[in-house]
């Protein structure tokens, strides 16, 4: 039994953080046992009537040591009562996290399930701004639309890389960013018509009015080490689930890495294909390392998972 409500004081802190940077937001709060459950309790409540918001954004889990950059905000200079003293000390880099890698996957899991649209930062403490770039660098956003997990079902027009695009050419359209170049990169193997490809791909983004460069990747070498992996995985009956997480070396995902790091050379932020989580709970820990050797050393990345039609050429 509570002796009291704890969360008047931190609501007032979240309002008092609202104010000071002056951004619009709904501000709630919920008390749970886990950080999970709490996740799952915020997806249910968050809105303001038929205002729903339908994305979670969260940081990648990894290594990274937890950094304070709320304390360095210009809007907290100065400041004598600054509203984060009420909130928790960062994690201590050499302390245990409160959450496990199977439980930030299940998060993910939680959200797509919940038809929520979900995007994972990664890197994103190292983003140079446009306006830190100075006037003669052009920002370039860098798009990988395809699953890279998947390699065996390249497909170029779903759901998801729909949603991935559509989040890019969003950032592109902002005041900000509007002097960025956005880059899409086709995967194409030698005898599958690489031209055909690309002039389906333009054709959807002169459908969709959206101002991209493409690129064309050569990668039979990287595929082939997934097709000699599978081989290998077949006999052990690993094709048991949709993901087809079990089935992915990490050989071969040390080879996109690489590739993406040719090929997309020093963009100022990726966006990269998000897969869902597998269904088989056990592989979670398994999905999260190859996502880690997927985006290892690329920098700024987001990875994005899109649940729901947001494109249409019907108008």
């Amino acid at each position: 039994c509570l002796p009291a409500d704890p969360l008047p004081a931190q609501s007032d802190s979240w309002l008092q953080l609202v104010d000071k940077l002056n951004i619009k937001a709904f501000v709630n709060l919920t008390l749970s046992d886990s950080i999970r459950h709490g996740t799952q309790q915020l997806l249910f409540i968050s809105g303001l009537g038929g205002m729903r918001p339908n994305t979670i954004a969260l940081g990648f889990y990894d290594d990274t040591p937890s950094q304070d950059f709320l304390s360095q905000h210009p809007a907290f200079s100065g400041s004598k009562d600054p509203a984060w003293l009420n909130f928790p000390p960062l994690r201590d880099s050499t302390g245990r996290k409160p959450l496990s890698p199977r439980e930030y996957v299940a998060i993910v899991a939680d959200a797509v399930k919940m038809q929520r649209n979900v995007l994972l930062a990664r890197a994103f403490d190292d983003l140079k701004l446009p306006q830190e770039l100075g006037w003669k660098a052009q920002p370039l956003i860098d798009v990988w639309p395809i699953n890279l997990l998947r390699p065996d079902s390249a497909r170029y027009v779903d759901t998801c890389s729909l949603f991935l695009l559509q989040m890019a050419c969003v950032l592109a359209m902002t005041r900000a960013w509007r002097r960025a170049r956005l880059r899409l990169f086709l995967c194409v193997e030698r005898g599958a018509r690489p031209r055909g490809q690309e002039d389906k791909l333009r054709q959807l983004l002169k459908d969709l009015r959206i101002l991209a460069d493409i690129h064309t990747v050569p990668w039979d070498n990287v595929v082939a080490l997934h097709w000699h992996s599978q081989k290998e995985a077949a006999s052990d009956d690993a094709l048991n689930f949709p993901g087809n997480v079990a089935c992915v070396s990490d050989d071969y995902l040390s080879a996109v890495n690489l590739l993406i790091l040719q090929e997309s050379s020093a963009p100022t932020v990726r966006f990269l294909y998000l897969p869902r989580p597998p269904a088989d709970t056990s592989l979670y820990p398994r999905y999260l390392e190859q996502l880690e050797v997927l985006t290892r050393g690329l920098g700024p990345t987001l990875l994005v998972h899109g649940v729901s039609a947001v494109t249409s050429t019907e108008l």
